[in-house]
């Protein structure tokens, strides 16, 4: 049985999911919404609440609240973020929360290595590279990038602070990534996951492996991102005549 914010929050993220309240459109006053539910106005209030912290509102004192824009920290280039295709001057940092090298003989890389067209036996390990992203100082991913080790020795820490690995590894080796292969799961992250993102625990968020490959299909990096669902949904525009290229 649902508790009676949690009614009013449904319904109100309902309409704003479906269309009914576009972008930008003023719902309902609290007093409104108060008559319409039969809930006090603290009821309301932490209705409301809750779905301005997942970013579908925002309220302006004296006037009201609004539904919010789409929230497109979407995909990114050289070290700026692309909002609506076009970027503009928002850096991005990356704080790199765990380098770690997992060495031929771990489970990991015995089970990594063949992802990556590497022989077994050639005493190469596996790299796992833990980052944090933020924007404007707001987490919005944590990435676990995992590559070989050969790899990792060619990529500069220093540069992977400002710019995005497929950026990083393009500069660091003259080499074009050229195909990207990608999966998006909606899932509900755990509360060490949650606390870095600076989200509430059991909300929703996006998943996303990406498998960065070179011309032949060879797998330099296999990355799995977490993405703050508060922050970030999922945009594109598709130009079928030539697909683009997204970001790792």
């Amino acid at each position: 049985m649902q508790l009676k914010y949690q009614s009013v929050f449904m319904d109100i993220q309902n309409k704003i999911l479906s269309g009914y309240w576009p972008e930008d459109a003023m719902i309902p006053t609290e007093l409104e919404l108060c008559k319409k539910h039969d809930v006090s106005r603290i009821t309301v209030r932490r209705a409301l609440d809750d779905l301005v912290q997942m970013g579908l509102i925002r309220r302006a004192r004296g006037k009201g609240s609004f539904v919010c824009k789409t929230k497109q920290y979407s995909e990114y280039r050289n070290g700026l973020v692309s909002q609506d295709g076009v970027e503009y001057d928002t850096r991005i940092f990356n704080r790199i929360l765990e380098d770690a090298t997992y060495g031929p003989k771990t489970e990991l890389a015995k089970t990594m290595l063949p992802l990556f067209k590497r022989n077994l036996e050639s005493g190469e390990g596996i790299v796992r590279l833990r980052l944090l992203r933020l924007v404007d100082d707001h987490p919005y991913a944590v990435m676990s990038i995992f590559m070989p080790e050969s790899i990792s020795n060619i990529i500069d820490r220093d540069m992977l602070v400002r710019r995005s690995f497929l950026d990083v590894y393009e500069l660091c080796t003259g080499v074009k990534i050229v195909t990207l292969h990608r999966s998006v799961s909606a899932v509900i992250p755990d509360d060490e996951q949650c606390n870095l993102l600076g989200a509430r625990n059991g909300t929703a968020h996006l998943w996303m492996k990406n498998t960065a490959c070179l011309k032949d299909e060879t797998p330099v990096a296999i990355n799995y991102a977490l993405y703050n669902g508060n922050l970030f949904d999922f945009a594109v525009s598709i130009d079928l005549d030539n697909p683009p290229k997204a970001a790792l």
